[in-house]
């Protein structure tokens, strides 16, 4: 019980930094997403890729973050090889990343997810060749 007292103010701290309520149940809702960037390939990836990355909010795991990348906050859940998200333009956001051997990058992929009414569905994987 001391321990959980003793880590729960570091860990208030640091969930304040991280993002707005809405915008971490966005990302949090994409991370929840089963697709996994860099192992997963299926749909047709849809032609919003220069545009988001000209446009839309980029997040990674990272609390200091880096140029232009925010903290994506703590979530619950997450694909074991996401290295980044980009949300934006509406409806769409992108995750990024793929697998590591011994700390290497093998693969790296894009998934594409569209807000849809009933919440974030993942329309199409890719790997980058």
């Amino acid at each position: 019980m001391r321990r959980l007292a003793a880590l729960l103010p570091p860990l208030l701290a640091l969930a304040a930094c991280g993002p707005a309520p809405a915008r971490r149940a966005d990302i949090c809702a994409i991370q929840a997403l089963p697709a996994r960037p860099g192992v997963d390939r299926f749909g047709v990836a849809p032609g919003v890729e220069h545009k988001a990355q000209a446009l839309g909010a980029v997040y990674g795991p990272g609390i200091l973050g880096g140029y232009h990348i925010r903290w994506w906050g703590l979530c619950p859940r997450k694909a074991d090889t996401t290295d980044m998200l980009l949300l934006g333009p509406e409806p769409w956001a992108l995750t990024k990343g793929g697998q590591r051997a011994h700390g290497r990058q093998v693969s790296y992929g894009t998934c594409y997810h569209r807000r849809e009414d009933d919440g974030w569905k993942t329309v199409a994987c890719r790997i980058n060749p």
